[in-house]
């Protein structure tokens, strides 16, 4: 029986109704006679009650230690919840924090990286049959003190969870289908990637494209984790995240934005190994390069009102008419 990873981010534990589809993915492990352990990150966006950011805007000008202390609260809340909903189904779980987890973690009290899961009580009780539903974005430092992964930092947990348990996978769920060659919410007909090797989704990730962190890209290329990005709203087959091969396919991978503070946005080219055809999409622009210390990645600044008209202009040969 394989141990999955199951991690859901905060738009899918927010509401009840979301909730429910949550509960139908674990299941569908359990049929499967799968190891499910749950991940889940803080409920909604600042304004929500229980999210991160509110939590913080209690405690304004809080030393370290205090911000991060409150900030990881959203989290144990909804293992808490989640928890109760699979007993409540029948299905015995147990809410874990990262310290009954045993995730530790070294560094700042907000960017704090794992550095162990000691995963003795995490394997008791799976082998007894209790699906574990541990708090995301959690470690603890030497010291026993809660710091938080970063922004972001659930996938973190999931990724570490993996490495340690020797997952067959970590699931990462949001409420899109998959990795898109750019951000479907802009290009909805942009074509999904089936598979993405660590290195392209690391630099999707650190130019804008934030399906999945880049931090946790960075530990599931160090440790070998393969990651799926899926849909907890869908059935879908999404991307999988694993070893560079070549698939004899372009070497153009996508294209990740992010704007910037002079009102424009940054448009970066994301190719796999070197970008051979930028010069001709950058010439159809009327850009120029920005500098860049990565020959795979080729990053302009475009005015953000046309981005989705760029956007498109790109990715033309690649969409189905």
């Amino acid at each position: 029986m394989a141990v999955i990873i199951q991690k859901f981010g905060g738009t899918s534990v927010a509401e009840a109704a979301s909730r429910e589809f949550v509960l139908k993915k674990i299941r569908q492990e359990l049929d499967a006679h799968n190891n499910p352990v749950i991940v889940v990150s803080a409920m909604g966006r600042r304004g929500a009650p229980y999210a991160t950011d509110t939590l913080l805007d209690l405690v304004p000008g809080a030393t370290p230690d205090l911000s991060a202390l409150i900030a990881s609260c959203g989290e144990t809340i909804s293992a808490c919840i989640v928890a109760n909903c699979l007993n409540a189904q029948g299905i015995p779980a147990k809410a874990l924090t990262a310290y009954t987890a045993g995730i530790t973690a070294a560094g700042p009290y907000d960017a704090a990286l794992p550095e162990t899961v000691h995963t003795a009580d995490l394997e008791a009780l799976i082998k007894s049959g209790i699906v574990p539903v541990v708090t995301g974005f959690q470690g603890v430092l030497p010291d026993s003190s809660i710091a938080t992964l970063g922004r972001g930092g659930s996938d973190t947990t999931a990724v570490a969870l993996g490495a340690w348990l020797h997952a067959e996978y970590v699931d990462i769920y949001t409420d899109l289908p998959g990795v898109n060659m750019a951000d479907p919410r802009m290009i909805p007909e942009a074509p999904m990637i089936p598979y993405l090797d660590y290195n392209s989704m690391i630099r999707l990730s650190a130019h804008g494209n934030r399906v999945l962190h880049d931090v946790s890209a960075k530990i599931a290329l160090e440790k070998n984790v393969r990651v799926r990005i899926l849909s907890t709203f869908h059935d879908s087959p999404g991307t999988i995240i694993g070893p560079y091969y070549d698939q004899g396919q372009t070497d153009f991978v996508g294209i990740a934005v992010k704007n910037n503070e002079s009102g424009n946005s940054l448009v970066s080219l994301i190719y796999k190994t070197g970008a051979a055809g930028a010069d001709e999409i950058l010439k159809q622009l009327n850009v120029k390069a920005l500098p860049s210390d990565d020959p795979a990645v080729v990053t302009f600044e475009y005015p953000r009102p046309q981005v989705k008209e760029a956007l498109q202009t790109i990715l033309a040969p690649y969409i189905k008419k």
